[in-house]
């Protein structure tokens, strides 16, 4: 199937590899939580300043990600113990977005809720892009992992519905069991990958920005960083 693309580019070795708990690698792409800044400081009531406040952040959006976690400091204020700072212990892994984020604290009292303002990393590591179909799931799904490459055009994927084998296909609409991966070039202009591998990506021609900068069903190199000449880029930015 010609040199097999490195693990590096699938993107399943996000932060944490390691699971403290359960041990094993935990990484599955998205980003981590990086920061909590607490908003309501001298509003928020109820939690007890004599007992160790910790959190844990809701579930991320993509399938198999590892949840936020960390601890609260807690002051007595006014009568009540106030949360006014959020630590980040574990940033987790998974999170494409932090506009549904909740955290669940424990212990507090009957009070007013702490209400935060997250903020993910920038740094996640740059994966090949695709969108997938599983067999198992109800539709194609914009981003994920892959874990594996197990033939030129066959691979094991994970995305919010799951994980399955998918097929390499050079089309916009999938049926159940394919998946796309999509390049771009210098100019803007888009294509579906026919075969990849380590060095080299066989595309066709999709969207056109200006001009195609390489031809239908040629060979060219790829990168996960920005497309330049021939040279197209198929990164997940997500």
């Amino acid at each position: 199937m010609g040199r097999p693309i490195k693990k590096k580019f699938f993107g399943n070795l996000i932060t944490p590899y390691q699971n403290q708990a359960t041990g094993g690698r935990t990484g599955v792409g998205g980003e981590g939580i990086t920061t909590l800044l607490v908003t309501n400081t001298a509003t928020n009531s109820g939690y007890s300043t004599t007992t160790s406040v910790t959190w844990v952040a809701s579930a991320p959006q993509i399938a198999g990600g590892v949840a936020a976690s960390g601890t609260a400091e807690v002051t007595y204020v006014g009568g009540t113990g106030r949360i006014q700072t959020l630590t980040v212990s574990n940033a987790g892994t998974g999170y494409t977005t932090t506009g549904s984020l909740a955290l669940t604290f424990t212990p507090s009292s009957a009070g007013t809720a702490a209400t935060f303002v997250a903020t993910t990393s920038t740094t996640r590591q740059n994966a090949i892009a695709f969108i997938s179909y599983l067999t198992t799931g109800s539709s194609a799904v914009n981003s994920g992992d892959i874990l594996k490459q197990e033939a030129s055009k066959r691979y094991l994927v994970q995305n919010s519905q799951g994980q399955g084998q998918c097929k390499l296909v050079a089309a916009a609409t999938l049926a159940a069991g394919e998946m796309n991966i999509i390049a771009t070039d210098a100019n803007g202009s888009t294509y579906f990958v026919k075969k990849l591998t380590a060095r080299k990506a066989v595309v066709v021609q999709s969207t056109v920005s200006t001009a195609f900068l390489v031809g239908d069903g040629v060979s060219t190199g790829w990168t996960l960083d920005a497309p330049s000449g021939t040279i197209v880029s198929i990164r997940d930015t997500v």
